[in-house]
């Protein structure tokens, strides 16, 4: 009998996952949740993409809700943060925002509906 394998989705998979969750879940909700293109396939993009702003280390996913930004780093079981990822999760939590890391679909779910079910303010 062969042993169970586990392949780990990608945080590529998990991230689509759950942008299409909350797109086909919460329709009236589009575009409150969104990326931050922050990675670069190769030098020139890289330079581009720093001279229009994206900075390294920004969470995967943005959630606007409430009147509250929750920000949303996707990571599978293996996946760890880069030292620039824990920077700016330190800085948003500096100034009382909300970070959170994410490993599948389940929490992300979770996730999001618990922030719907908190009192707005």
């Amino acid at each position: 009998m062969l042993p169970h394998i586990s392949i780990q989705p990608s945080e590529t998979r998990i991230q689509a996952l759950c942008f299409q969750w909350h797109w086909n879940t919460f329709p009236a909700y589009r575009g409150l949740l969104h990326t931050h293109n922050n990675n670069s396939h190769n030098a020139i993009k890289g330079a581009l993409n720093k001279a229009l702003g994206i900075v390294k280390g920004v969470s995967d996913l943005e959630y606007f809700f409430a009147g509250k930004s929750y920000f949303i780093e996707l990571k599978n079981l293996a996946g760890y943060q880069t030292p620039e990822q824990k920077q700016f999760q330190k800085l948003v939590e500096s100034q009382g925002g909300a970070y959170q890391i994410v490993r599948s679909l389940e929490e992300f779910q979770c996730l999001i509906e618990g922030i719907h079910s908190r009192p707005s303010l």
